[in-house]
């Protein structure tokens, strides 16, 4: 059976996308065997810190891999409350840029290579890594994603979904879909 696919949007300053992030694992679970997941990062207007994450994010796949951007994602909502607004106030980019840094460093995906001074260099690369992040903000803003979370399945935008739902919740609506 060919799976379906099931996109899911989130903003790493989003806390409605970290809610959603906390309930992930389980849904994924339930429902493995019947779709493709793909996580998408975009940015809020709203939320200054959300591209400059997401950029790292970006550096960190194109250098490291992909579970090295999911370990990322994980700790930049493990510890989100270092780069909200109020955190951070009117930061210059080159802090918010060390935040996001030092969360890399804390989850163990730097190294000798791939160090601070690699990342600090690199996480504005407009080719390899800037580029890259706008064009992943494009898909979100081509399925109409206006905020977070959002998810798209079998390229549908699920318009009523909340943050907080877990297997049970999305099973009745993948049941809705499949019955249209």
């Amino acid at each position: 059976m060919t799976k379906q696919s099931w996109k899911i949007f989130w903003d790493l300053q989003c806390p409605f996308a970290k809610k959603n992030w906390e309930r992930f694992p389980e849904i994924k679970k339930r429902f493995a065997d019947q779709f493709d997941f793909s996580v998408y990062l975009t940015s809020l207007a709203f939320h200054p810190q959300a591209f400059p994450g997401q950029c790292a994010a970006k550096l960190i796949e194109n250098f490291k891999g992909t579970d090295a951007r999911f370990k990322f994602i994980d700790a930049c909502y493990a510890n989100q409350e270092r780069y909200t607004n109020k955190a951070l106030g009117d930061a210059r980019m080159s802090e918010i840029d060390s935040v996001f840094c030092d969360i890399a460093k804390e989850a163990g995906i730097l190294d000798e290579k791939f160090n601070e001074d690699f990342f600090l260099a690199n996480v504005h690369d407009w080719t390899e890594v800037v580029k890259p992040a706008y064009e992943e903000h494009k898909i979100a803003m081509g399925y109409g994603v206006f905020g977070t979370p959002k998810h798209v399945i079998e390229d549908e935008l699920v318009l009523e979904s909340e943050s907080s739902w877990g297997p049970d919740e999305w099973a009745n609506v993948v049941d809705r879909l499949k019955s249209q």
